[in-house]
């Protein structure tokens, strides 16, 4: 098998067409790219020479992508917290450089998410339930007179408040509830909303 000759206006387009989709910085490219990264280091002396020749601000691209570890940790759980799947197929599909970073960091990204105070499992049990094991969870809770509104459920519930919201509430959770039918106005003090609906 031959191996791919890059010449300096190869390099350069290839870079050019990942700005704004990947992480430019080195260690992503080295690791993710590395004949690319290779050739670069070779016919521009450094990969910082071959950023520049793109017409790029390397300061920027460096500081933009220096991962520490609060800074992955932090990343983590913003992405959670704002709904975001964060299974490792998700994360290494949608956000690469997050997910190399806490690799390189905490040499696992299910390792990373623990550290970020989340529990794994849901994490994982989220990717995989269906419409069916979603309204089993949201009545199960239900029944046991859990508070199902959306502060509560944001709070001690996220995954599956994340999971109801895509997969039955087309991005409410309002419609969520009454996809399971749960009518019951949560907006109310907890006093003035009754009896719960038996099933």
């Amino acid at each position: 098998m031959f191996k791919k000759l890059w010449h300096p206006s190869m390099i350069i387009n290839h870079i050019l067409s990942r700005k704004d989709k990947e992480a430019l910085n080195s260690y992503y490219y080295a690791t993710t790219y590395p004949d690319v990264y290779a050739a670069a280091e070779r016919e521009f002396g450094s990969w910082k020479d071959a950023i520049e020749a793109c017409g790029l601000d390397y300061s920027l691209i460096r500081k933009y992508k220096t991962w520490t570890r609060q800074a992955v940790i932090e990343e983590i759980k913003k992405a959670y917290e704002e709904g975001e799947q964060i299974n490792s197929q998700h994360m290494q599909n949608n956000n690469k450089a997050l997910y190399m970073a806490a690799v390189k960091r905490f040499r696992s990204w299910a390792q990373a998410v623990k550290l970020a105070g989340i529990d794994y499992d849901k994490v994982r049990l989220r990717r995989s339930m269906t419409k069916a094991q979603i309204k089993h969870e949201i009545l199960e809770l239900f029944r046991k007179r859990v508070d199902l509104s959306y502060t509560n459920m944001r709070e001690n519930y996220q995954y599956l408040l994340a999971a109801g919201m895509k997969k039955l509430g087309n991005g409410s959770w309002a419609s969520a509830r009454r996809e399971c039918g749960i009518l019951t106005n949560f907006r109310l003090r907890k006093e003035k909303r009754g009896e719960p609906r038996r099933f």
